[in-house]
């Protein structure tokens, strides 16, 4: 979360006149506040109500089925399971805990953020009991792995990909740190944070699944390191976070972008547009947090001009206004809104009129989703 958009919410809020804030400033800060209501004293959310375990039978273990995965009608037992690249499959999702971590997270975020806002107590006690019933509490916790992520029925209990399901890790050192004076979000809480974060990020660098995950040589490999470095982050281990951020995912740039701004390995997939898009709005993410901790990412080029954030995003835009034009294969309808992260951080760190033009045409802020409004850089 960018400060500067904290303090024009936080101003827009408290109904403070300032002509240099965005008009949409104060239908975000309402918001975030109702939403934090609805979640005000509602039960805390926790993998461990899944009754679907089909690989681990410890209902603390995170499980997730391959999204992409059906079963083999060739099979009378439908066994193993089968890839059909860009196909959801709904059972697959239903089976999962993906969905229950996407909702702790979007309860937190509102929550801290209502706290921040109102100075309300109630808010910052309310996003620590999620987080306790999450991260902490011995009945309901998570434990720090993900072992059985992204599971196949028939063929695998876990794979690297899995480490994708928990990309929304990302926004948790914000939180935490708008938690940072709450009294709710005690001493020993931090402590215990900070110890899942550690151990977690031991299992990131040491596991099998964890290793296979940092070798992926698409976005899967991308969303890694980034997500890496929000963990280390929280684990206290800043120089660490660095470090990944600073040279390993420059590395990525230069393996994922070509010196068109082609990114070849999203371009292969059944979704191309979809997974082109997803992987710069991850790596935009990465180069954010990147820039808090004084590393320029925005600005990196390689060898031969491969690795360029800019070019890959000139590489897409012209495809808005003429979608048919993209050859390559996309299932789906190619959708602006896939594109919003990446477009609104292109439009602030560049003076570039075509980003800029793309981005208030089929971008505009207010449209932006929270939590992508509160990370977006503002324009100097």
């Amino acid at each position: 979360m960018q400060e500067a958009r904290l303090g024009q919410l936080k101003s827009a809020y408290e109904g403070k006149e300032d002509p240099s804030r965005p008009p949409e400033a104060k239908a975000m800060g309402t918001k975030i506040v109702k939403e934090a209501d609805k979640r005000v004293g509602k039960p805390v959310i926790t993998i461990t109500e899944n009754e679907n375990l089909q690989a681990s039978k410890d209902p603390h273990d995170y499980f997730s089925i391959g999204r992409y995965f059906w079963p083999d009608p060739s099979k009378s037992d439908g066994l193993p399971w089968i890839n059909r690249d860009g196909e959801t499959n709904p059972d697959a999702v239903k089976a999962s805990d993906e969905k229950k971590l996407s909702e702790m997270i979007h309860a937190v975020e509102y929550l801290s953020l209502a706290y921040y806002l109102t100075g309300n107590e109630k808010y910052g006690a309310e996003a620590a009991r999620f987080l306790r019933g999450f991260f902490l509490d011995a009945e309901t916790k998570m434990n720090p792995h993900l072992d059985y992520g992204q599971s196949v029925p028939g063929k695998a209990t876990g794979r690297g990909w899995g480490l994708i399901d928990t990309r929304g890790f990302m926004i948790l050192p914000d939180v935490l740190n708008l938690l940072e004076k709450c009294p709710a979000w005690t001493a020993k809480d931090r402590e215990g944070m900070k110890a899942w974060w550690t151990t977690y990020g031991n299992w990131m660098q040491t596991s099998k699944i964890g290793l296979q995950e940092k070798s992926a040589p698409n976005n899967h490999g991308a969303a890694y390191d980034v997500q890496l470095s929000a963990v280390l982050v929280m684990a206290e281990k800043e120089s660490e976070a660095k470090k990944v951020l600073g040279e390993s995912l420059p590395a990525r740039l230069d393996a994922h972008i070509t010196p068109e701004g082609k990114q070849p390995r999203e371009l292969a997939r059944t979704k191309s547009w979809s997974y082109s898009c997803f992987n710069l709005k991850n790596i935009c993410k990465g180069a954010v947090m990147a820039r808090s901790l004084g590393i320029d990412l925005w600005n990196h080029e390689g060898e031969g001009g491969k690795g360029s954030l800019r070019k890959a995003m000139h590489y897409l835009v012209p495809f808005f206004k003429n979608p048919e034009g993209w050859q390559e294969k996309q299932i789906t309808k190619l959708d602006s809104k896939e594109a919003r992260v990446w477009l609104n951080d292109g439009a602030v760190v560049y003076e570039d009129e075509a980003i800029r033009n793309a981005q208030k045409e089929f971008a505009p802020m207010e449209k932006a989703d929270v939590a992508d409004w509160v990370s977006t850089p503002i324009r100097k």
